[in-house]
């Protein structure tokens, strides 16, 4: 048993909100450089100046509130809610998530589907708000963390901020920071690709003792085109506190000259050793180098735009007592004062089950519904296109004392065929029993729509009946010609009635492509040789208004919509989805044509498209699901 005295819990948790604070304002200097510098003048240069707005601070002050409005047994929908009502943040990962949202798609599988960013480093940013509420229990603070980093991310994403959160919580017990750093690495999975990093980093500095050596090889080995990758995020902090040795201002300035995205992980390492030192274990002149208050961002919607830093830790204090009592009882205490003999060691951690979990991959959706568990596997794709079966496996678990006999059936939209086991399932008790559902549109019979909500229900043999949702994406219909010779010649595909979509897609040489996943990667099916290509598609808008195109491409690329031409360009570029611009255009109401002409010099494809409202926010009331009439 783990036992804080209300002094020290409230201290850790002041000082951990101050910390991230702090170190959220030393980063800001370096944020986005892909190099080191050096960082001087510190703390003298913060000068009681305001906190700068901060996502990772943007977004735990909103899971606060979804604690403070559902309780300790939080939900990913209590989550899912509470961004939709708080949270408008229109970069990285967060508008592709907030898209899969509102296409009633559940997490994890929002955290995977189309979205390039989900391994970037947005759960690890808010992820400090898990550990400050489980004290000490590091493995609750990682369920809490997983149940968070889902709702927009994967692999290393995910893994992060468990890592992370897992880290704050043992640091409520234990100022050792490595054995902080030891309990982080044991929340994930030892053969991925974080922790061969963090091994690697570890390892590094043990040799060299040298933070630019050590950066200098993390970043070979690990080096990414994103500067909010979670894998290099994760290394420089974990850099920063091995080589800072728990000296707050030595730690912050390593992280600081890092560069990449130097906020974030001056917060993290600010907020790690807030919660190890405590507010008055800060420096007194790095505590009153910035106001005490957290400032929200502009992303943030209908909460205060600033508030006093012992305003949010009253607030998580009360949060945490909740936690405590409810989720961590027996190994976890907080008293008004502490017997000598009161112990305060970590008790071990039992990983095998979020371990577990996270091999599960992120596109099995799981309900709970009675006496059942239901897992929906969505074989890598939550979508449907024309003609084209979508097979997904139903899992059902009966987790009651007495046998069950379930019968099944799945309802679909208008002319789709669904096949399911006709006979009731026979699930014993504590047994688990799987089946396939087969589902196809039928072209000229069904119409494919952005959301095509099906229900799986369930009606148990003492009458209840119970539905659970499925919800499959309308794969875009693309239409692609090619390959063609020089890029910078004119072919046939550029008549004037293509481009301003006069002459219907699909004939004279165009063949059609179902896309699953066009803001990531639309030429997963496109086969053919090297050359020039041309792309095109129909959007329709149900009302005029203004739109930002976002086009990736790693060569050339030439762009018409509604017949004129928005960009062209040819130059050669990682793959990645940062190899991409945004363009202005106006989406008339009714059809919109849009053509990509596009070479492709290498092996490698990439071509990626979404369409944004001038927020930043993905425009899913557009659709390029039907052919156009």
């Amino acid at each position: 048993m783990i036992t804080l005295t209300e002094a020290e819990y409230r201290a850790k948790v002041y000082g951990s909100w101050l910390g991230c604070t702090i170190g959220a304002a030393v980063g800001q200097q370096g944020d986005g450089r892909r190099r080191t510098f050096e960082v001087g003048g510190y703390p003298e240069l913060l000068s009681q100046r305001s906190p700068i707005p901060y996502e990772g601070t943007d977004i735990q002050l909103v899971w606060l509130r979804a604690l403070q409005t559902s309780g300790p047994e939080v939900t990913t929908d209590d989550l899912t809610s509470a961004w939709l009502r708080h949270l408008a943040h229109g970069h990285g990962e967060y508008p592709y998530a907030q898209a899969n949202f509102c296409r009633d798609i559940p997490p994890p599988v929002s955290g995977a589907f189309d979205n390039p960013f989900r391994e970037s480093l947005g759960a690890l940013a808010r992820a400090a708000l898990w550990g400050m509420v489980a004290p000490g229990d590091p493995e609750q603070a990682a369920w809490f963390a997983r149940r968070d980093a889902m709702l927009d991310h994967v692999g290393a994403g995910m893994e992060a901020g468990i890592w992370l959160a897992g880290m704050v919580s043992a640091a409520f017990t234990d100022a050792d920071l490595s054995q902080v750093l030891d309990v982080g690495l044991n929340l994930i999975p030892e053969d991925g690709k974080l922790a061969r990093a963090l091994q690697d980093v570890m390892r590094w500095h043990g040799e060299h003792a040298n933070v630019n050596r050590t950066l200098e090889m993390l970043l070979r080995s690990y080096n990414s085109e994103d500067v909010r990758d979670s894998v290099v995020a994760a290394g420089q902090i974990e850099l920063a506190l091995l080589h800072g040795k728990a000296d707050f201002e030595r730690s912050l300035l390593t992280a600081a000259k890092c560069g990449w995205s130097s906020v974030c992980t001056c917060a993290a390492v600010g907020g790690i050793l807030g919660v190890a030192l405590g507010r008055d274990g800060l420096p007194e002149t790095w505590r009153n180098a910035v106001r005490q208050e957290i400032v929200a961002g502009w992303g943030v919607v209908g909460l205060p735009r600033t508030i006093p830093c012992t305003k949010v830790a009253d607030s998580t204090c009360e949060i945490g007592r909740l936690v405590i009592r409810s989720m961590c009882a027996g190994r976890v205490q907080i008293v008004k004062e502490r017997a000598e003999e009161e112990q305060r060691e970590m008790p071990t951690m039992e990983t095998a089950g979020i371990l577990r979990q996270l091999a599960i991959g992120p596109y099995v959706a799981s309900y709970r519904r009675n006496h059942l568990r239901v897992q929906i596997d969505y074989d890598g794709r939550p979508t449907i296109g024309y003609d084209s079966p979508r097979r997904f496996t139903i899992a059902l678990t009966n987790t009651g004392s007495r046998s069950l006999e379930v019968m099944t059936r799945v309802s679909a939209p208008a002319g789709f065929v669904v096949s399911a086991p006709p006979e009731p399932v026979a699930l014993g008790e504590g047994t688990r029993v799987s089946f396939l559902v087969t589902c196809t549109a039928p072209r000229g019979h069904a119409r494919i729509a952005v959301i095509n909500p099906c229900t799986l229900f369930l009606s148990a043999d003492d009458g209840s009946e119970v539905p659970v949702p499925i919800t499959l994406v309308g794969e875009a219909l693309w239409y692609a010609a090619g390959p063609y010779e020089d890029f910078e010649e004119a072919h046939t595909p550029e008549q004037s009635g293509i481009l301003n979509g006069d002459t219907p897609l699909g004939e004279d040489g165009w063949r059609e492509l179902s896309v699953s996943e066009p803001m990531t990667n639309l030429l997963a099916s496109l086969d053919g040789e090297q050359g020039t290509y041309y792309l095109a598609t129909d959007i329709f808008a149900p009302r005029t208004r203004q739109a930002k195109l976002r086009v990736g491409c790693n060569d050339g690329i030439k762009m018409w919509f509604n017949g004129k031409e928005i960009c062209q360009h040819h130059e050669h570029r990682p793959v990645s989805p940062l190899s991409a611009d945004e363009f202005e255009a106006e989406l008339r109401e009714g059809w919109n044509r849009l053509v990509l002409k596009m070479a492709q010099c290498t092996p490698r494809r990439f071509l990626s498209f979404a369409l944004k409202d001038p927020q930043g926010q993905m425009l899913i009331e557009a659709v390029n699901t039907v052919p156009r009439s």
